[in-house]
């Protein structure tokens, strides 16, 4: 019997909306709840969601209540859905997925009593066993006896986690070749569609996530006719025209703006660099250790170091332009372009920071989750010109 002193060991896993990783930072996600074996495979899932989103993340929690994982659903960012008028009835939701579920509030620490005590409950409960395990999605309805193969060569009792066997083999690190050769075979042998079974499989998932979220999340009846803000501003961000020239415009404005605030503290710096190298000049005797110094040592130095206030002010406007969520609706808008040059729309944040300074931007593209569309945006980003550049290109051009 547990108690309220229960220890418990927390671990945080990567966040994803699918249990079909996009990223290798996702794919650990599904090694350690795809093996039993595994020293973190945990004893109870807290699946935090957002409250104002729940749609969307209800999607990675049928998928991991069907691996027949004791879940706790949390719900957080409720004041969040409050201010776009939507209601949770926590209740009504816990009777229809059949699991806990506790309404919190992360950023300030409220409902976490409530939380540990759903935990707690939720270990007590009786383990899942075949026979009453119910599917959100059961694979084995369209191929019973793929699952039923997968399950008897490789000791396994649930029917989803049979699927993601088939699935995702390549990808887990606990299976050996020998294992994964055997899982090519089973998939020409039953005639196996991955793609098509997933997008099949996501599509039925949504299906019934419509159901659960109609009878338990309720929209103020003004809210429902009076589109947000924010909709309304994306039907500008978002449209095949529009979209593109705002952001022409924007770009302008960003790079019109970091020439003229930046011109300010660069001209200190070349003043500051000017006057120290006249000082030294004045004060150390003429010869070639004091030209080293300043015209070579202190005049590198600050050719250097009067560039970053571009750098500094570029990558603030940028990050103003992510925090406030346009930068996401300009990679949608992107996409389908950035896709003809085999990239995709998250390209477009390296590639613009590119232009203030290569290494930084080559560190951001590890947000691409595809390893081919990451090493081509890397591999293309220094060649966008940044204005360091420029005395360089003067010099190789008057040199040729």
């Amino acid at each position: 019997m547990l108690d309220s002193k229960t220890e418990s060991i927390v671990i945080d896993l990567p966040g994803l909306y699918s249990l079909y990783p996009k990223s290798l930072d996702e794919r650990v996600v599904i090694d350690i709840l795809a093996n039993p074996a595994h020293e973190n495979y945990p004893d109870v899932v807290v699946m935090v969601a957002d409250a104002s989103n729940l749609k969307r993340n209800l999607l990675l929690f049928t998928q991991v209540a069907d691996l027949g994982l004791p879940v706790v659903l949390a719900l957080n960012m409720l004041d969040v859905a409050r201010d776009k008028h939507l209601q949770v009835n926590a209740v009504k939701l816990a009777m229809k997925l059949g699991v806990p579920v506790v309404r919190i509030n992360a950023r300030v620490g409220e409902g976490l009593d409530n939380l540990k005590q759903a935990i707690v409950q939720t270990l007590e409960r009786p383990v899942i066993t075949t026979l009453n395990q119910k599917y959100f999605f059961n694979p084995a309805d369209q191929f019973p006896e793929l699952i039923n193969d997968v399950k008897r060569t490789n000791q396994l009792s649930n029917n989803y986690l049979a699927l993601h066997y088939v699935q995702q083999h390549d990808i887990f690190s606990f299976l050996n070749t020998e294992k994964r050769v055997a899982f090519d075979q089973l998939i020409e042998k039953y005639d196996f569609k991955e793609s098509g079974f997933q997008a099949a499989e996501t599509m039925h998932r949504y299906a019934v996530i419509d159901g659960l979220v109609k009878d338990s999340v309720k929209a103020a009846d003004d809210f429902l006719v009076k589109p947000l803000w924010t909709k309304r501003l994306d039907a500008i961000l978002l449209h095949p025209f529009w979209g593109y020239a705002v952001f022409l415009m924007v770009l302008l404005t960003i790079f019109q703006a970091v020439f003229t605030l930046a011109t300010y503290p660069m001209d200190m710096i070349d003043a500051g660099v000017s006057a120290l190298n006249d000082w030294l000049k004045q004060q150390l005797p003429s010869g070639a250790l004091t030209d080293l110094l300043t015209d070579g040592l202190i005049a590198g130095i600050g050719g250097v170091v009067i560039f970053i206030p571009q750098i500094a002010f570029l990558f603030f406007l940028v990050a103003l332009l992510e925090e406030s969520g346009y930068m996401a609706r300009v990679m949608v808008i992107m996409d389908k372009l950035m896709r003809k040059f085999g990239l995709n729309g998250k390209s477009v944040v390296p590639l613009i920071s590119g232009v203030a300074c290569a290494v930084p931007a080559i560190m951001s593209a590890r947000s691409i989750g595809n390893r081919k569309e990451r090493l081509l945006t890397i591999l293309v980003t220094p060649l966008m010109s940044c204005s360091a550049r420029l005395p360089i290109f003067t010099i190789l051009i008057a040199l040729v």
